[in-house]
């Protein structure tokens, strides 16, 4: 295999996985905190009033979903890319706009901005400690 395509790869692999993760670990808090009945997923509004309703450990679920979807992801493409960090930085940047994505489109308190942010370097760095182990 071309290196360049391992690295894409690596990456894209990373991704797959994290966002895996995350989507389970989002699946399993919507089981244990559901939105309240009613709540239209398509409507802004909606969505609004519901995420208001959560509390919050509802959000530090997410917290730790995307924390350890990160981490695995990161994991994933060092490993693939046999030792390359960047690919792990590259799929935590991805990451961080993925979050920063839903974070806008939905209402998050101050604090969950903040914690989102700043997670995504520490989890990174984890996920490649661990591939380089």
């Amino acid at each position: 295999m071309h290196p360049f395509v391992r690295l894409l790869a690596s990456v894209l692999m990373g991704l797959i996985v994290a966002f895996a993760i995350s989507f389970g670990i989002e699946y399993l808090n919507s089981q244990m905190y559901p939105l309240p009945p009613g709540t239209d997923y398509r409507d802004a509004a909606s969505m609004r009033a519901a995420m208001a309703t959560l509390p919050g450990a509802a959000l530090i679920g997410v917290l730790v979903g995307w924390f350890l979807a990160a981490v695995a992801g990161a994991w994933v493409a060092v490993r693939i890319a046999r030792g390359a960090r960047w690919t792990a930085w590259l799929l935590g940047l991805l990451l961080l706009v993925a979050a920063v994505a839903n974070m806008t489109l939905f209402p998050h308190p101050i604090w969950f901005w903040v914690i989102g942010i700043a997670l995504y370097p520490v989890a990174i760095m984890l996920g490649i400690r661990g591939a380089r182990s």
